[in-house]
């Protein structure tokens, strides 16, 4: 039986040694400089400086590299919305970034700000190359924005764009209304977005647009025009 403490004790101790050393190791001078971080690799963005990551990684040992720590810091620059972070060989790290991407200029609430797909607000200091009079215009009446009607925007512009082009997207409550060419309106269902554009679609099949003001494609048993 003491044999057999003995060699728990003597366990229990190494496993106490070893834990300190892995917790301090990284502050020893030798084992700081074999495992720094000496070479990341930025995957999937061109806008990070050098100095932006250097200042993350100057700190950090490659062995005990704190992931959630530098993905934090990595997630502070307004341009980046995902962060993979690969350990491939010893003092070398590879980051894929996923990037936002303009998606709208939307006014909301007697502000007027460039948004993401998700309705991030985009910091254009990093986007100098982007034409915003190009991105669609949304005008956002609910209270708060909801990346799932964004979302919605963008389906709708996929599947009609060859067929009329949209100057501005009015968002109210359960319809999202597309000013078009002329000023002329087309209305689909926030509710139903799905069967809205496949009535949309049979209309505009055997209909031509051009003989129209007004399309409501919102309601459930009937499409409502005007001329």
């Amino acid at each position: 039986m003491k044999t057999g403490k003995i060699k728990i004790l003597i366990l229990s101790v190494w496993i106490f040694i070893c834990a300190l050393f892995g917790y301090f190791s990284p502050t020893i001078p030798v084992v700081k400089e074999i495992f720094s971080v000496k070479k990341v690799t930025v995957l999937g963005t061109d806008k990070f400086k050098k100095e932006d990551i250097k200042k993350i990684f100057e700190r950090e040992n490659w062995f005990f590299l704190n992931k959630e720590k530098v993905k934090e810091e990595l997630l502070k620059y307004n341009f980046v919305k995902e962060v993979q972070i690969n350990r491939l060989f010893v003092g070398s790290v590879d980051l894929v970034i996923l990037e936002r991407r303009p998606f709208a200029v939307i006014y909301h609430k007697g502000e007027k700000k460039v948004i993401d797909e998700d309705g991030i607000p985009i910091d254009l200091k990093y986007y100098k190359n982007i034409d915003i009079s190009n991105l669609p215009k949304i005008i956002y009446n609910d209270n708060n924005i909801y990346s799932e009607k964004l979302r919605k925007i963008k389906k709708i512009n996929e599947n009609f764009s060859k067929i009329f082009k949209v100057k501005k997207y009015i968002v109210n409550k359960s319809q999202i209304s597309c000013i078009i060419e002329n000023n002329k309106i087309v209305v689909f269902s926030t509710e139903d977005l799905d069967k809205s554009i496949r009535r949309g679609k049979i209309f505009f099949k055997n209909k031509d647009i051009s003989k129209f003001s007004y399309i409501n494609l919102s309601f459930e048993s009937m499409i409502v025009v005007r001329r």
